[in-house]
């Protein structure tokens, strides 16, 4: 049996998952001091998970991607910026998928990393949130637009044909090919 990974419909699936429990939470923290924090600490938990998917699905060891999030944690607290911290979180995230777990050649994944990671968040930007609800659909669409990368960039394909074929299924494609002899 053949267990295909499905990328795109897993980020925006996630995606849709961290826009719903950013609202939820969010209308809590809206108005209050805690809101900053609060902000932060949901965007870096929605790139924690991303990242141990991301890892999973490159068969990389998920201790690989604790540094660059460990970083992240280091300079939220260190400052007190949003837009710093979230222009981080987008080179923590090619950083994490390009460097780490879906290795290529480096001009292809620099041009495909300024055009997803970068391009997502000046989208957001563009949009210009405001509120709980404009964040939280902001963070949906920069899903949206991080499931393409996996249409274009087909790394995760080629890993997943040579590691998720079941051993009954190699065996009846290659009674297949000795039949068609």
């Amino acid at each position: 049996m053949y267990t295909a990974k499905q990328p795109v419909r897993t980020t925006i699936f996630f995606g849709l998952i961290c826009a719903i429990m950013f609202f939820t939470l969010g209308i809590f923290f809206e108005n209050t001091f805690f809101w900053s924090t609060f902000f932060r600490m949901s965007i870096f938990g929605c790139l924690s998970v991303y990242s141990l998917i991301l890892a999973s699905w490159s068969n990389q060891n998920r201790l690989s991607v604790i540094f660059p999030l460990l970083f992240l944690v280091v300079f939220n607290f260190a400052q007190n910026s949003n837009s710093a911290f979230l222009l981080l979180c987008l080179g923590m995230l090619s950083w994490i998928r390009s460097g780490i777990c879906f290795q290529n050649v480096f001009s292809k994944s620099l041009g495909a990393e300024i055009i997803f990671s970068i391009g997502g968040g000046a989208l957001v930007a563009y949009l210009n949130p405001y509120s709980t609800m404009t964040w939280a659909l902001g963070i949906w669409m920069f899903f949206l637009v991080q499931s393409v990368y996996f249409i274009v960039m087909p790394d995760l394909k080629s890993a997943e044909t040579s590691t998720q074929t079941d051993t009954f299924e190699e065996a009846r494609l290659r009674a297949e090919v000795i039949l068609k002899r």
